[in-house]
């Protein structure tokens, strides 16, 4: 659980999730992702797509287009638009340059100028948030275009007033105006380009220019491109175009010993190889490249080959080998077989989250006490609501089964159609009294920030397990943390302890174990929400229902920064699947808008927001008589 923010740096949870599907509606990358960076840029080979905090701080009529902007032209502009290998190799070719940062931001500019225009054209729609973006950008390098003039940064102050005036800001060059009318030209020349490629053929043109005005490099960063494009040696090993390593049958070029044999060399790689490149792997992938690709097929191999003497030798019937089996077994796990797409039955950021169950002891004296006492508060409201639900249930009982407006048509009353206005002809057949068909589970945070609200939290368990109990329902209560200390990149274990089961819960003597829920480390909501509608969905009562006790946003482990995202979808995996999911929050003390709209971005309108631990017996009272009376009805 976060306990404190160090930086106003947080994104509201439902805008993060609007960016992400608009991010893949536009890419129609159903993988995509949207990461919040320093700058906006794409990494289409990782796909990420990067936009920029310098958004954050604004109000929310600018930040939210200033946000989408970014989208548009990373998700719809660099992808379908930007040649990124060209814009790679530009940069690889002025690094050596003595103004190669100039030049980076240059090309980045008229490239970012390029792409809006080509946005706006095909999806007109763009154009609302691109004006914000100009408005906005236009004014933040009018200021910076002045520090930079007191600083006596002549290449900074230059591209500022670049950027202003694309944006229509008018500014004095005072003494750059000789080395802004030298380079005019050439920045038009960037300005009517119609692809990337011609951007690039006019970088060394300006570097000269620049060589000869002997100004120094600008300083400042403001934007940035993904440089890891794969080089060409990755290019030709991907597309088999480099020199064959193997020799194809009917070649003459070996060097025969006297003996007339024909001598070969498999290279093999290790860790301490020093080239990779001439791996086994390696010498598989060319074998296949000996082929005659305007023949009828791939080169046939011979048994004395000493790759298909490897393959045939592996190839023999061994223990533990049945490949279809583990395949078999790993799609029940909800991992994919051998090419097939990867599927995460618990969220993709769950992925690496383990399974760790914590059964509850026999209640110690002390705590049978303490619940007798925590019992015996809590009781009237329990028989508030018991009769409550006897009274409804009594109710429907004796409700009249004739003289309907609607139902079965009665043969004993017809006169009623000439007799009177409005007749009741129709009666209903009375249906023999069934049990309740419902069952529910309790999921309590017990997270470290829980500390001090464990105990009130205890008294809305009891309360929750006394009522039920009551009108024998079937229910579980179930505490979940994380591991925080044990925690790694290939592990999360998450820890579950049911102090009440389905079966047990029911008993008479059961309630206790209750108390043995404590505070414990981290939370992570999404996971917990699915394992626990994973066991709901084996049992067979037609209705369920979930309720979940937290106290802030998810966090664990490589959790927080996309928790609120993953526990929404599921949320809404489980309500999909038939089961009623109900979210309350335990505030300290007081309710902040931004609790509300957290609650709100996860739950929907599925949620309440408690004001303290104290005020939560209150505030379950209402919500336990609404949810007996749905199924009294």
């Amino acid at each position: 659980m976060k306990f404190l923010t160090f930086a106003h740096t947080k994104i509201d949870s439902f805008l993060q999730m609007e960016l992400l599907d608009l991010a893949r509606s536009l890419s129609r990358d159903k993988k995509l992702k949207v990461e919040f960076s320093y700058h906006s840029y794409c990494n289409r080979t990782g796909g990420v797509i990067h936009v920029s905090q310098f958004w954050m701080p604004y109000a929310d009529e600018i930040a939210r287009p200033g946000l989408k902007s970014d989208v548009y032209l990373r998700a719809f502009g660099s992808y379908y638009y930007s040649d990124a290998a060209a814009i790679s190799n530009a940069l690889d070719e002025i690094k050596g340059s003595e103004h190669a940062n100039f030049l980076k931001h240059l090309l980045l500019l008229f490239e970012d100028i390029r792409l809006e225009a080509l946005c706006v054209a095909n999806r007109p729609g763009m154009k609302a948030a691109f004006e914000v973006r100009r408005k906005t950008l236009a004014t933040h390098y009018q200021r910076q275009f002045k520090q930079h003039v007191v600083q006596k940064r002549q290449l900074d102050a230059l591209f500022c007033f670049l950027f202003a005036r694309v944006y229509r800001r008018l500014l004095s060059l005072e003494t750059l105006a000789p080395l802004f009318h030298e380079l005019a030209p050439f920045l038009q020349k960037l300005h009517e380009a119609s692809s990337t490629s011609e951007m690039v053929h006019v970088l060394p043109e300006i570097s000269q220019r620049l060589k000869q005005a002997g100004v120094k490099d600008m300083e400042t960063s403001y934007l940035s491109f993904h440089e890891s494009q794969p080089t060409d040696e990755t290019w030709k090993d991907l597309l088999r175009e480099d020199d064959l390593q193997s020799v194809r049958p009917d070649d003459t070029t070996h060097e025969a010993s006297e003996e007339g044999t024909v001598r070969e060399e498999m290279p093999s790689w290790h860790e301490e190889t020093s080239s990779p490149h001439e791996s086994f792997l390696q010498f598989d992938l060319e074998q296949g490249t000996a082929t005659d690709l305007l023949g009828e097929g791939e080169r046939q191999a011979e048994s004395g080959d000493q790759a298909y003497g490897a393959v045939q030798s592996g190839t023999q019937t061994k223990k533990g080998n049945n490949f279809d089996q583990q395949d078999a077994a790993s799609n029940e796990q909800g991992k994919p077989a051998l090419g097939e797409q990867p599927i995460f039955r618990y969220g993709e950021l769950n992925r690496y989250a383990t399974f760790k169950e914590r059964e509850p002891v026999t209640p110690s004296l002390e705590e049978v006490v303490t619940y007798r006492e925590l019992k015996k508060d809590i009781q009237p409201s329990v028989h508030r609501l018991q009769q409550s639900f006897l009274k409804t249930l009594q109710h429907k009982k004796n409700t009249p089964m004739s003289d309907l407006h609607f139902g079965r048509l009665s043969q004993k009353k017809l006169t009623t159609l000439i007799t009177e206005k409005n007749p009741r002809l129709f009666y209903k057949v009375a249906e023999s009294p069934k049990e309740l068909d419902a069952v529910f589970t309790l999921l309590v945070d017990c997270s470290a920030s829980m500390f001090d609200k464990m105990e009130e939290t205890h008294k809305a368990i009891v309360l929750f397990h006394e009522t039920l109990k009551a009108v024998s329902l079937p229910h579980s209560v179930i505490g979940f943390w994380e591991d925080a200390a044990d925690a790694t990149k290939e592990e999360q274990p998450n820890y579950f302890q049911e102090v009440l089961s389905f079966t047990s819960s029911t008993q008479s003597q059961a309630g206790p174990e209750i108390l043995q829920l404590e505070p414990q480390e981290d939370n992570r909501d999404g996971y917990a929400i699915r394992k626990a509608a994973e066991a709901l969905l084996r049992r067979s009562e037609k209705q369920k229902f979930l309720l979940v006790f937290s106290d802030g946003e998810p966090a664990a482990f490589d959790y927080e920064d996309h928790g609120v995202r993953d526990t929404h979808e599921a949320v809404m995996e489980t309500r999909k699947k038939g089961i009623e999911t109900l979210g309350m929050y335990i505030a300290n003390g007081h309710v902040t808008e931004e609790e509300n709209q957290l609650m709100r971005n996860i739950y929907g309108n599925h949620q309440v927001v408690v004001p303290s631990a104290s005020e939560l017996v209150s505030y379950l009272v209402p919500i336990l008589r609404r949810l007996l009376f749905a199924l009294s009805i």
